[in-house]
């Protein structure tokens, strides 16, 4: 039986713990700031970023990872495996999705390409499920089958805490983010189709409106995969991850709530204190808050 990898980038937010624990590989991504370049998770951290904006009063840049990056990567995790199953960042964020296609054509067929359409978290449900399937003992050609069915259901969405990074990128005015502020609105923010669309405006602090989102997220997608859940925040008050985490854990609907940080790619977009709540929406039982 040929042996599977599954490949991952560092924008998917796993943490070196799960991906050891896993047996998954990952490619860390690239960030400038100023006139230097680091490594995600490596040589700069979101603490890091977020120390650099404060004090520079500019976003970071991310850097998509090269073709010559990617092929040197698939070169090296084939030397322990037969085939590699690949998912990384949405092809609507990022040019480097197809870097990746690219890269995989100089393997003849032993790496497969997965346009994951998330981010963060969202990539790291994909990249779990095609674990589990692995782990199964599933083929890549099996992997990518069913792991391409569940892209769609991917329910990827955060809540964004500080309108800053969102001005500085210039995805919101100046008046826009007064407005924010001055009405604490905590923006909610969908990914759809790949690209990251504005889903509503809360307003309150930040506890209330997260424990809303959380009850809307359920209402609207409401088939979710009871596998697994994931609470991802970008260093958030503990207090506040934790009431979040025990409201979700109240609702006994996930086998497995898993709360994880942001590494410094998607920090360098969501700025500090934003979290997201995200789970696969393809489960077979329908989800009632009435019997929650």
């Amino acid at each position: 039986m040929k042996k599977v990898l599954v490949t991952t980038d560092s924008s998917c937010d796993l943490g070196k713990e799960i991906l050891t624990k896993r047996g998954i590989k990952q490619i860390c991504l690239n960030i400038v700031l100023g006139n230097d370049e680091y490594v995600d998770g490596v040589t700069v951290t979101a603490p890091d970023i977020f120390e650099y904006v404060k004090i520079n009063k500019k976003l970071p840049k991310t850097a998509a990872l090269t073709e010559d990056q990617f092929t040197r990567f698939f070169k090296d995790c084939l030397k322990v495996a037969d085939e590699i199953v690949h998912i990384g960042l949405s092809s609507g964020l990022s040019v480097q999705f197809n870097q990746s296609v690219q890269a995989a054509l100089a393997f003849e067929g032993k790496v497969h390409v997965i346009d994951g359409k998330s981010l963060s978290s969202g990539t790291g449900l994909l990249v779990l499920a095609a674990q589990d399937l692995v782990d199964e003992g599933k083929t890549a050609d099996q992997v990518v089958e069913e792991i391409s069915k569940r892209v769609p259901n991917v329910q990827t969405s955060f809540i964004i805490q500080d309108t800053e990074y969102l001005y500085r990128g210039g995805r919101c005015s100046g008046i826009a983010m007064i407005g924010a502020n001055l009405f604490k609105i905590k923006p909610h923010i969908l990914v759809i189709d790949g690209v990251m669309k504005p889903h509503g405006m809360p307003r309150g602090k930040m506890n209330k409106v997260l424990l809303g989102y959380v009850d809307d997220t359920l209402s609207e997608f409401n088939h979710p995969d009871k596998k697994r859940a994931f609470l991802v925040h970008s260093f958030l008050e503990p207090e506040i991850v934790n009431e979040v985490y025990e409201y979700v854990k109240s609702k006994n609907i996930f086998d497995e709530l898993t709360v994880s940080t942001t590494g410094s790619t998607i920090a360098s977009h969501c700025g500090k204190g934003t979290l997201g709540f995200m789970y696969i929406n393809d489960g077979n039982e329908v989800y009632d808050p009435k019997n929650a």
